[in-house]
């Protein structure tokens, strides 16, 4: 392992949380971030046929949660949100007494947006031997 990365999963125990083999040990702190990545194939320059190195591939940022000796559990640390929505009300009222009636009908419009919902963002493809590299 290069200094590049700062330990490796050896645990993935659903689609949000990680456990790496690094703890108290090394260093490691509650809070602490990470890039999750797996190393895909070796990139190959066209004109010199030099390899260049091989490609990371990201799975996403974790933060430590809670640290052991030798081990550390991470949990996905972005998250996602779904479009906002945008609700549009028409309300009319027929004529009848005082303004309104003098008036004629009159419609009300009232436009309202409603947040999306933001949840917390899956690690994808995470695998064991994946590496982690600290921000």
């Amino acid at each position: 392992m290069t200094d590049r990365y700062f330990a490796k999963v050896v645990s993935a125990r659903d689609r949000y949380t990680i456990v790496i083999n690094a703890g108290e040990e090394k260093g490691a702190k509650v809070g602490d971030r990470f890039l999750v990545i797996g190393l895909g194939e070796t990139i190959v320059d066209p004109d010199t046929q030099e390899e260049l190195e091989r490609l990371e591939i990201v799975r996403g940022k974790a933060s430590i949660t809670h640290v052991q000796d030798k081990i550390s559990t991470l949990i996905s640390c972005e998250y996602e949100r779904s479009s906002d929505v945008k609700e549009i009300k028409k309300v009319s009222s027929k004529g009848g007494g005082g303004i309104v009636g003098f008036l004629g009908s009159q419609d009300t419009v009232t436009e309202s947006i409603k947040p999306g919902e933001e949840r917390l963002k899956e690690l994808t493809g995470v695998q064991i031997g994946d590496f982690v590299i600290k921000l």
